[in-house]
């Protein structure tokens, strides 16, 4: 029996058309059934756009390739009836900024019990370490949008290792230099920044919004399992 999408619960639409995180709703076949707002703005899907029916290859074409590859797992969790959630970098949005974002995916019954497909839900991806959790910080969104500075690319990528934690030699490491090399980029970043030490480096950093920079080159395209 094919399930249609006006068979979907009312009260499940009225929940998710207003809802800010985006949602979906697929049948077996990876056909959406339902999308709402903020997953058709993720997406950069026209919102008169038909898509019951459609996979994500009629609806954007440029995703195709890519987002069908969600369709494994669409697979395993229909089969094994349990939820799981992907974590997936790409271009999103009108921007098509390359970001990540966490997709928790469920399996999907009508109201008799009968499986009909997935029912996903997006949610941009925020970090938080252990050191923000007992300084009271909040999670953040990584951006790789670089704020005005004065800071050149190899200093920057200097700047997000070292306010990881890391030390000059694991800097150096990652970036194919010697470590003379980075310890001197530091001097002239500190020079730069007007700071004597690493607590007032740190301090620097999180007043311009360095704390939330990522170098465009880390964040590739992918699909991963996290649960």
């Amino acid at each position: 029996m094919h399930f249609h999408p006006k068979d979907i619960s009312v009260q499940i639409i009225y929940h998710l058309n207003p809802h800010p995180h985006p949602h979906h709703i697929r049948d077996k076949e990876s056909r959406y059934l339902y999308m709402n707002l903020a997953m058709s703005e993720l997406l950069n899907v026209p919102p008169e756009t038909l898509i019951e029916g459609q996979g994500l290859s009629e609806i954007n074409p440029a995703h195709a390739g890519f987002f069908e590859g969600i369709k494994k797992q669409e697979e395993r969790v229909m089969q094994r009836r349990t939820s799981t959630s992907l974590l997936i970098t790409g271009h999103f949005g009108k921007e098509k900024c390359l970001q990540p974002y966490i997709f928790d995916i469920h399996p999907f019954f009508d109201e008799t019990g009968q499986l009909i497909g997935t029912l996903a839900q997006a949610r941009q991806c925020q970090f938080f370490s252990a050191l923000d959790y007992i300084q009271g910080k909040s999670p953040k969104t990584l951006t790789p949008s670089l704020p005005n500075t004065i800071l050149t690319q190899r200093e920057l990528e200097i700047i997000f290792y070292g306010y990881q934690g890391l030390i000059s030699k694991e800097v150096a490491e990652y970036l194919h230099l010697s470590r003379r090399a980075v310890n001197n980029k530091l001097v002239r970043i500190y020079e730069k920044m007007g700071v004597d030490n690493n607590d007032e480096f740190r301090k620097w950093i999180e007043e311009i919004g360095l704390n939330h920079f990522i170098p465009h080159h880390l964040l590739t395209s992918s699909i991963q399992v996290i649960d």
